[in-house]
């Protein structure tokens, strides 16, 4: 009886294993076409993109240098309160009477072949102070309520913040722009100046920020007119030195609400002239 023959595993071995690898490769090369065509419909699918609200590009953010007329709402007469909510912005009666105020004209490019509807403009008042008059001392005022787009308190303890909505669409590749005032809740012949905040909101709540920003009440952007705010007639000779002294400490104070904006910040050209009637002041 002839011996049987032996058996060879390492073949048998390098055949199933070459099986394995060649069923993996397969299996692989699978996966791949799969995880590829996964990739390509999810860059493809609308929700993987940002919708084109939040692609919209500021062009630029500044001040207008014609004035705007803000109504009236209703005057206030000392330790009064305003009987007109500022939250939100209300329509006033056509015969009301107005304030020249200068708007934060914000200009938005839409880059994309649909239509970009922002739902939101926000606001943040990080802190306001009240400009000194270094002459004689204001007694009591009537105050005035005056309509901004935004109105914030002037005795803040931090940051105010408030978001109006907002329905402003910018056609597809077009460029179009948006104005904002803004302004004490209560205004009175002692000025108010402000740092700010302002961002644009997207239809998902997104913020984009548009620009950190100095400003103040008065239209104007002559500096004799804050000079005579500073240092009212009729004004006395032997008051000089007290008047010097006020004025350099407000114009430092101003520079300090400046530099706290940012060297990039936007300047209403009414902070502009203030700062420098301080400064000429402070000079004499």
């Amino acid at each position: 009886m002839p011996p049987p023959r032996p058996r060879r595993p390492a073949e048998r071995r390098k055949v199933s294993w070459e099986a394995v690898a060649g069923v993996t490769a397969v299996v692989g090369l699978v996966a791949t076409i799969v995880f590829s065509v996964l990739q390509l419909t999810t860059a493809d699918s609308p929700e993987a993109a940002p919708p084109p609200d939040e692609r919209l590009e500021l062009v630029e953010a500044e001040f207008a240098g014609e004035s705007t007329a803000v109504t009236v709402l209703e005057e206030v007469p000392p330790d009064g309160r305003p009987s007109v909510s500022p939250y939100p912005e209300v329509s006033a009666a056509a015969d009301a009477a107005s304030r020249p105020a200068l708007h934060l004209l914000v200009t938005l490019r839409n880059p994309t072949e649909e239509t970009a509807v922002l739902t939101g403009v926000k606001l943040v008042v990080h802190e306001a102070l009240q400009a000194p008059v270094c002459g004689r001392p204001s007694g009591g005022i009537v105050r005035a309520s005056v309509n901004y787009s935004f109105r914030f308190p002037t005795d803040l303890a931090g940051s105010w913040s408030r978001t109006n909505p907002q329905n402003f669409a910018v056609a597809p590749r077009d460029v179009d722009a948006l104005s904002v005032t803004m302004g004490p809740e209560l205004s009175a012949n002692v000025l108010t100046v402000w740092r700010f905040s302002v961002y644009g909101v997207s239809k998902g709540g997104r913020e984009a920020l548009w620009a950190h920003g100095v400003a103040t009440e008065f239209a104007t952007t002559d500096e004799e007119p804050y000079t005579g705010y500073i240092w009212p007639q009729p004004r006395e000779r032997g008051e000089q030195d007290r008047i010097r002294t006020c004025a350099a400490d407000a114009e430092q104070r101003l520079r300090r609400l400046a530099e706290a904006a940012g060297p990039d910040a936007v300047t209403h050209p009414g902070f502009t002239a203030l700062l420098g009637a301080y400064r000429t002041l402070a000079a004499r």
